[in-house]
Protein backbone atom coordinates (compact mmCIF):
# COMPACT_ATOMS: atom_id res chain seq x y z
CA UNK A 1 0.00 0.00 0.00
CA UNK A 2 0.86 3.14 -0.33
CA UNK A 3 2.57 5.23 2.53
CA UNK A 4 0.59 8.20 3.57
CA UNK A 5 -0.72 9.65 7.02
CA UNK A 6 -3.22 7.40 8.38
CA UNK A 7 -6.70 9.98 8.44
CA UNK A 8 -9.91 9.83 8.68
CA UNK A 9 -11.12 10.30 5.39
CA UNK A 10 -11.92 14.40 5.57
CA UNK A 11 -16.15 14.84 4.65
CA UNK A 12 -18.71 17.09 5.43
CA UNK A 13 -19.65 17.74 8.89
CA UNK A 14 -23.26 18.86 7.42
CA UNK A 15 -24.81 15.14 7.37
CA UNK A 16 -23.75 14.08 10.31
CA UNK A 17 -25.16 17.15 12.33
CA UNK A 18 -28.44 16.65 10.40
CA UNK A 19 -28.67 12.63 11.31
CA UNK A 20 -28.75 13.28 14.80
CA UNK A 21 -24.66 12.32 14.99
CA UNK A 22 -23.07 15.69 15.58
CA UNK A 23 -24.39 18.98 17.35
CA UNK A 24 -27.94 18.47 17.38
CA UNK A 25 -29.08 20.51 20.65
CA UNK A 26 -30.30 24.68 20.65
CA UNK A 27 -27.24 26.38 20.41
CA UNK A 28 -26.43 24.75 17.08
CA UNK A 29 -30.12 25.37 15.32
CA UNK A 30 -28.53 29.01 14.18
CA UNK A 31 -25.39 27.20 12.32
CA UNK A 32 -28.28 24.73 10.67
CA UNK A 33 -30.32 27.37 9.80
CA UNK A 34 -27.98 29.19 7.89
CA UNK A 35 -26.87 25.93 6.43
CA UNK A 36 -30.56 25.76 5.23
CA UNK A 37 -30.84 29.14 4.09
CA UNK A 38 -27.88 28.92 1.71
CA UNK A 39 -29.04 25.84 0.62
CA UNK A 40 -33.03 27.09 0.03
CA UNK A 41 -30.89 30.18 -1.75
CA UNK A 42 -29.25 27.50 -4.27
CA UNK A 43 -32.96 26.03 -4.94
CA UNK A 44 -34.41 29.35 -5.70
CA UNK A 45 -31.52 29.89 -8.34
CA UNK A 46 -32.70 26.20 -9.63
CA UNK A 47 -35.83 26.82 -9.55
CA UNK A 48 -35.62 30.02 -11.77
CA UNK A 49 -33.28 28.12 -14.69
CA UNK A 50 -35.77 25.48 -14.60
CA UNK A 51 -38.31 28.29 -15.55
CA UNK A 52 -35.82 29.22 -18.72
CA UNK A 53 -35.98 25.49 -19.70
CA UNK A 54 -39.72 25.37 -20.02
CA UNK A 55 -40.15 23.16 -16.95
CA UNK A 56 -42.86 25.50 -15.01
CA UNK A 57 -43.98 22.90 -12.28
CA UNK A 58 -40.94 21.21 -11.09
CA UNK A 59 -39.64 25.20 -10.71
CA UNK A 60 -42.53 25.92 -8.74
CA UNK A 61 -41.58 23.08 -6.29
CA UNK A 62 -38.21 23.86 -6.14
CA UNK A 63 -39.44 27.23 -5.15
CA UNK A 64 -41.81 25.93 -2.24
CA UNK A 65 -39.37 23.63 -1.02
CA UNK A 66 -38.04 24.53 2.55
CA UNK A 67 -40.16 27.81 2.02
CA UNK A 68 -41.04 27.15 5.97
CA UNK A 69 -39.58 24.73 8.72
CA UNK A 70 -41.39 23.79 11.72
CA UNK A 71 -38.85 21.96 14.45
CA UNK A 72 -39.50 20.50 17.91
CA UNK A 73 -36.40 21.30 20.67
CA UNK A 74 -37.03 18.81 23.20
CA UNK A 75 -35.69 21.28 26.19
CA UNK A 76 -35.81 18.39 28.89
CA UNK A 77 -32.84 16.91 26.76
CA UNK A 78 -31.97 19.73 24.60
CA UNK A 79 -32.22 18.03 21.01
CA UNK A 80 -33.42 19.75 18.20
CA UNK A 81 -35.62 17.38 15.09
CA UNK A 82 -37.09 19.13 12.06
CA UNK A 83 -40.66 18.35 12.55
CA UNK A 84 -41.95 19.24 9.19
CA UNK A 85 -41.44 21.14 6.04
CA UNK A 86 -42.53 21.21 2.18
CA UNK A 87 -40.18 18.81 0.26
CA UNK A 88 -39.58 19.03 -3.11
CA UNK A 89 -37.97 15.62 -3.24
CA UNK A 90 -35.59 16.48 -6.18
CA UNK A 91 -32.14 15.84 -4.32
CA UNK A 92 -29.83 15.98 -7.63
CA UNK A 93 -31.40 19.87 -8.02
CA UNK A 94 -32.14 20.61 -4.42
CA UNK A 95 -29.24 21.29 -1.70
CA UNK A 96 -31.87 21.34 0.87
CA UNK A 97 -33.19 17.84 0.49
CA UNK A 98 -29.82 16.40 -0.66
CA UNK A 99 -28.88 17.30 2.80
CA UNK A 100 -32.22 15.75 4.26
CA UNK A 101 -31.69 12.57 2.12
CA UNK A 102 -27.94 11.47 2.78
CA UNK A 103 -28.64 12.48 6.85
CA UNK A 104 -31.03 10.00 6.43
CA UNK A 105 -29.26 7.61 4.32
CA UNK A 106 -26.30 8.16 6.84
CA UNK A 107 -28.33 7.39 10.18
CA UNK A 108 -29.33 3.87 8.60
CA UNK A 109 -26.57 2.99 7.76
CA UNK A 110 -24.38 3.35 10.76
CA UNK A 111 -27.32 1.63 12.38
CA UNK A 112 -26.63 -1.41 10.43
CA UNK A 113 -22.88 -1.02 11.10
CA UNK A 114 -23.77 -0.90 14.90
CA UNK A 115 -25.78 -4.15 14.74
CA UNK A 116 -22.84 -5.44 12.14
CA UNK A 117 -20.03 -4.75 14.78
CA UNK A 118 -22.03 -7.19 17.42
CA UNK A 119 -21.40 -10.16 15.46
CA UNK A 120 -18.05 -8.87 14.46
CA UNK A 121 -16.67 -6.46 16.69
CA UNK A 122 -12.98 -6.74 15.01
CA UNK A 123 -14.29 -5.84 11.13
CA UNK A 124 -12.37 -2.47 10.48
CA UNK A 125 -13.97 -0.11 7.90
CA UNK A 126 -11.54 1.20 5.03
CA UNK A 127 -12.20 4.30 2.52
CA UNK A 128 -11.37 3.02 -1.00
CA UNK A 129 -12.40 5.71 -4.02
CA UNK A 130 -12.10 4.48 -7.94
CA UNK A 131 -12.21 6.36 -10.79
CA UNK A 132 -12.27 6.12 -14.83
CA UNK A 133 -10.99 8.23 -18.09
CA UNK A 134 -12.77 11.91 -17.94
CA UNK A 135 -14.86 12.57 -20.57
CA UNK A 136 -17.12 14.88 -22.67
CA UNK A 137 -20.34 12.28 -22.18
CA UNK A 138 -21.89 11.85 -19.39
CA UNK A 139 -24.08 9.45 -19.63
CA UNK A 140 -21.38 7.26 -21.43
CA UNK A 141 -18.72 8.24 -18.69
CA UNK A 142 -21.71 6.83 -16.06
CA UNK A 143 -22.62 4.09 -17.55
CA UNK A 144 -18.77 2.98 -18.41
CA UNK A 145 -18.05 3.50 -14.39
CA UNK A 146 -21.45 1.71 -13.34
CA UNK A 147 -20.34 -1.01 -15.29
CA UNK A 148 -17.01 -1.31 -14.29
CA UNK A 149 -18.03 -1.22 -10.47
CA UNK A 150 -20.82 -4.13 -11.23
CA UNK A 151 -17.79 -6.01 -12.86
CA UNK A 152 -16.12 -5.52 -9.53
CA UNK A 153 -18.66 -6.65 -7.43
CA UNK A 154 -19.52 -9.55 -9.41
CA UNK A 155 -15.83 -10.77 -9.39
CA UNK A 156 -15.62 -10.58 -5.43
CA UNK A 157 -19.25 -12.82 -5.40
CA UNK A 158 -17.49 -14.93 -7.77
CA UNK A 159 -14.49 -15.34 -5.61
CA UNK A 160 -16.52 -16.05 -2.02
CA UNK A 161 -18.36 -18.37 -3.85
CA UNK A 162 -15.90 -20.64 -5.12
CA UNK A 163 -12.57 -19.76 -4.30
CA UNK A 164 -10.71 -22.49 -5.45
CA UNK A 165 -12.20 -21.71 -9.62
CA UNK A 166 -12.18 -18.08 -9.38
CA UNK A 167 -8.80 -15.91 -9.05
CA UNK A 168 -8.81 -13.77 -5.72
CA UNK A 169 -9.96 -10.06 -6.04
CA UNK A 170 -8.86 -6.89 -3.27
CA UNK A 171 -13.01 -6.64 -3.09
CA UNK A 172 -12.86 -10.07 -1.83
CA UNK A 173 -11.31 -9.06 1.55
CA UNK A 174 -15.33 -6.58 1.84
CA UNK A 175 -17.29 -8.68 3.88
CA UNK A 176 -19.83 -5.35 3.13
CA UNK A 177 -19.50 -2.45 1.84
CA UNK A 178 -21.41 0.76 0.48
CA UNK A 179 -21.09 3.12 -2.27
CA UNK A 180 -22.17 6.26 -4.23
CA UNK A 181 -21.11 7.71 -7.83
CA UNK A 182 -20.32 11.11 -8.02
CA UNK A 183 -19.25 13.24 -10.72
CA UNK A 184 -17.73 16.67 -11.19
CA UNK A 185 -15.52 18.82 -14.18
CA UNK A 186 -11.60 17.61 -13.84
CA UNK A 187 -9.91 20.40 -13.14
CA UNK A 188 -7.41 20.44 -16.28
CA UNK A 189 -9.37 18.62 -18.65
CA UNK A 190 -12.51 20.41 -17.96
CA UNK A 191 -14.53 17.10 -19.48
CA UNK A 192 -16.84 15.09 -16.95
CA UNK A 193 -15.05 13.40 -13.88
CA UNK A 194 -16.73 10.36 -12.47
CA UNK A 195 -15.61 8.24 -9.53
CA UNK A 196 -16.83 6.23 -7.14
CA UNK A 197 -16.51 6.80 -2.59
CA UNK A 198 -17.12 3.26 -1.25
CA UNK A 199 -16.57 2.32 2.49
CA UNK A 200 -15.21 -1.50 3.01
CA UNK A 201 -15.58 -3.42 5.81
CA UNK A 202 -12.92 -6.18 6.18
CA UNK A 203 -10.56 -7.76 8.48
CA UNK A 204 -7.66 -7.45 6.39
CA UNK A 205 -5.98 -4.28 4.77
CA UNK A 206 -7.53 -4.10 1.34
CA UNK A 207 -3.71 -3.94 -1.06
CA UNK A 208 -4.07 -0.71 -3.18
CA UNK A 209 -1.55 -1.57 -5.45
CA UNK A 210 -3.26 -4.83 -6.48
CA UNK A 211 -6.53 -3.42 -6.32
CA UNK A 212 -5.56 -0.72 -9.21
CA UNK A 213 -4.18 -3.71 -11.26
CA UNK A 214 -7.99 -5.26 -10.48
CA UNK A 215 -9.34 -1.51 -11.75
CA UNK A 216 -7.68 -1.34 -14.54
CA UNK A 217 -8.64 -5.10 -15.77
CA UNK A 218 -12.63 -3.45 -15.82
CA UNK A 219 -12.12 -0.14 -17.08
CA UNK A 220 -9.72 -0.76 -19.29
CA UNK A 221 -9.04 2.97 -18.83
CA UNK A 222 -7.79 3.73 -15.36
CA UNK A 223 -5.51 2.52 -12.52
CA UNK A 224 -6.49 5.00 -10.29
CA UNK A 225 -7.45 3.74 -6.68
CA UNK A 226 -7.10 4.77 -3.26
CA UNK A 227 -7.30 2.92 -0.14
CA UNK A 228 -7.02 4.70 3.08
CA UNK A 229 -8.05 3.34 6.99
CA UNK A 230 -9.60 5.03 9.33
CA UNK A 231 -7.42 5.94 11.98
CA UNK A 232 -10.53 5.74 14.92
CA UNK A 233 -12.45 2.75 14.02
CA UNK A 234 -15.08 3.63 16.80
CA UNK A 235 -15.55 7.16 14.94
CA UNK A 236 -16.54 6.07 11.34
CA UNK A 237 -19.42 8.73 10.77
CA UNK A 238 -16.77 10.92 8.86
CA UNK A 239 -16.03 7.99 6.25
CA UNK A 240 -19.95 7.15 5.35
CA UNK A 241 -20.74 11.00 5.09
CA UNK A 242 -18.14 11.16 2.60
CA UNK A 243 -20.62 8.71 0.64
CA UNK A 244 -23.41 10.08 1.44
CA UNK A 245 -22.84 13.64 0.23
CA UNK A 246 -22.42 13.02 -3.25
CA UNK A 247 -25.97 14.37 -4.09
CA UNK A 248 -24.84 17.49 -2.42
CA UNK A 249 -22.12 17.96 -4.87
CA UNK A 250 -23.92 18.00 -7.84
CA UNK A 251 -25.71 20.54 -6.11
CA UNK A 252 -21.83 22.45 -6.05
CA UNK A 253 -22.17 22.51 -9.85
CA UNK A 254 -22.80 25.02 -12.69
CA UNK A 255 -26.63 25.39 -13.06
CA UNK A 256 -26.47 24.87 -16.59
CA UNK A 257 -24.28 21.53 -15.06
CA UNK A 258 -26.44 20.61 -12.68
CA UNK A 259 -29.19 20.72 -14.86
CA UNK A 260 -27.79 18.41 -16.92
CA UNK A 261 -26.77 15.91 -14.62
CA UNK A 262 -30.60 15.93 -13.12
CA UNK A 263 -31.92 15.29 -16.65
CA UNK A 264 -28.98 12.29 -17.37
CA UNK A 265 -28.86 10.64 -14.01
CA UNK A 266 -32.31 11.23 -12.54
CA UNK A 267 -33.50 7.38 -12.12
CA UNK A 268 -29.99 5.90 -12.25
CA UNK A 269 -28.79 4.26 -9.30
CA UNK A 270 -26.02 6.20 -7.81
CA UNK A 271 -25.76 4.50 -4.13
CA UNK A 272 -25.66 1.00 -3.71
CA UNK A 273 -24.08 -1.80 -1.20
CA UNK A 274 -23.40 -5.29 -0.99
CA UNK A 275 -22.62 -8.01 1.74
CA UNK A 276 -23.26 -7.07 5.18
CA UNK A 277 -24.52 -3.87 4.58
CA UNK A 278 -27.27 -5.00 1.77
CA UNK A 279 -30.54 -4.92 2.15
CA UNK A 280 -30.70 -1.27 4.43
CA UNK A 281 -33.76 0.63 4.22
CA UNK A 282 -33.88 4.37 4.17
CA UNK A 283 -36.73 6.24 5.12
CA UNK A 284 -38.60 8.28 2.39
CA UNK A 285 -39.49 10.75 4.95
CA UNK A 286 -36.95 13.38 4.88
CA UNK A 287 -38.55 14.82 8.53
CA UNK A 288 -36.27 13.64 11.05
CA UNK A 289 -37.97 11.22 13.69
CA UNK A 290 -39.68 12.17 17.05
CA UNK A 291 -38.79 11.76 20.35
CA UNK A 292 -41.41 9.81 21.84
CA UNK A 293 -43.04 10.53 25.29
CA UNK A 294 -40.88 14.02 25.81
CA UNK A 295 -41.91 17.63 26.27
CA UNK A 296 -41.50 19.87 23.21
CA UNK A 297 -41.41 23.44 22.20
CA UNK A 298 -42.28 24.05 18.70
CA UNK A 299 -40.73 26.46 16.59
CA UNK A 300 -42.10 28.14 13.04
CA UNK A 301 -39.57 29.50 10.63
CA UNK A 302 -39.93 31.14 7.42
CA UNK A 303 -37.80 32.02 4.61
CA UNK A 304 -37.33 36.02 3.69
CA UNK A 305 -35.26 36.78 0.65
CA UNK A 306 -33.16 38.95 2.64
CA UNK A 307 -32.82 37.55 6.01
CA UNK A 308 -33.18 33.87 5.54
CA UNK A 309 -35.19 31.51 7.88
CA UNK A 310 -37.44 33.87 10.67
CA UNK A 311 -39.34 32.91 13.69
CA UNK A 312 -42.88 33.45 12.63
CA UNK A 313 -44.46 35.14 15.45
CA UNK A 314 -48.12 35.50 16.72
CA UNK A 315 -50.39 36.54 19.26
CA UNK A 316 -52.73 34.05 21.00
CA UNK A 317 -53.98 31.96 19.01
CA UNK A 318 -55.03 29.15 16.80
CA UNK A 319 -53.32 28.30 13.53
CA UNK A 320 -55.46 26.17 11.09
CA UNK A 321 -54.26 24.92 8.35
CA UNK A 322 -56.44 26.14 5.22
CA UNK A 323 -55.40 29.60 6.45
CA UNK A 324 -52.63 31.18 4.23
CA UNK A 325 -48.91 32.52 6.33
CA UNK A 326 -48.78 36.20 5.59
CA UNK A 327 -45.91 38.43 6.97
CA UNK A 328 -45.28 41.94 7.86
CA UNK A 329 -42.05 41.93 9.55
CA UNK A 330 -38.60 40.33 9.92
CA UNK A 331 -36.44 41.28 12.92
CA UNK A 332 -37.21 40.48 16.44
CA UNK A 333 -39.25 42.33 18.35
CA UNK A 334 -41.41 43.11 14.98
CA UNK A 335 -45.20 42.58 14.38
CA UNK A 336 -46.17 39.95 11.92
CA UNK A 337 -49.30 38.40 11.18
CA UNK A 338 -49.81 35.15 10.78
CA UNK A 339 -53.07 33.04 9.21
CA UNK A 340 -51.77 29.60 8.13
CA UNK A 341 -50.32 26.56 9.68
CA UNK A 342 -48.46 23.86 8.17
CA UNK A 343 -50.02 20.17 6.97
CA UNK A 344 -53.32 19.08 8.53
CA UNK A 345 -52.29 20.09 12.27
CA UNK A 346 -53.39 23.16 14.06
CA UNK A 347 -51.08 24.71 16.58
CA UNK A 348 -52.08 26.97 20.06
CA UNK A 349 -49.37 29.23 20.56
CA UNK A 350 -47.88 31.07 23.47
CA UNK A 351 -45.65 33.33 23.23
CA UNK A 352 -42.24 33.43 25.26
CA UNK A 353 -38.61 34.24 25.15
CA UNK A 354 -36.71 32.37 22.66
CA UNK A 355 -33.25 32.83 24.64
CA UNK A 356 -34.47 31.66 27.54
CA UNK A 357 -36.41 28.49 26.20
CA UNK A 358 -33.12 27.37 23.57
CA UNK A 359 -30.27 29.13 25.46
CA UNK A 360 -28.99 31.46 23.44
CA UNK A 361 -31.18 31.80 20.52
CA UNK A 362 -31.65 36.01 20.64
CA UNK A 363 -34.72 36.41 19.01
CA UNK A 364 -38.63 36.39 20.65
CA UNK A 365 -40.78 33.89 19.42
CA UNK A 366 -44.07 32.11 19.93
CA UNK A 367 -43.99 28.30 20.62
CA UNK A 368 -46.00 25.79 21.06
CA UNK A 369 -46.13 23.63 24.01
CA UNK A 370 -47.03 19.94 23.93
CA UNK A 371 -45.71 16.60 24.13
CA UNK A 372 -43.81 13.94 21.14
Amino acid sequence: MVDRPIENPQSEEILADDSGLGADGAAALPVRLARYSRAHQRALRMSHYATSQGESKLAHKLQKCGDWLVFRHYHTVDKVRLHAADFCKKHLLCPLCAIRRGAKYLKAYMDRLEAVRIGQPNLKAYMVTVTVKDGPDLQERFQHLRKAMHAMTQARRDHLKAPAKNRHVEAAKALGGVFSIEFKRGKNSGQWHPHAHMVWLCHEEPDQVKLSEDWHTWTRDSFIVDVRPFHDQQDVASGFAEVFKYALKFTELPLDDNWHAFETLSGRRLVDSFGLLRGVEVPENLADEPLDDLPYIELFYKFLPRSGYNLVKTRDEMLRPSDELLHTGVSSGCQTKTKKCFDNTAFLLVQCSHDELTKGVNHGAYMEYGTG
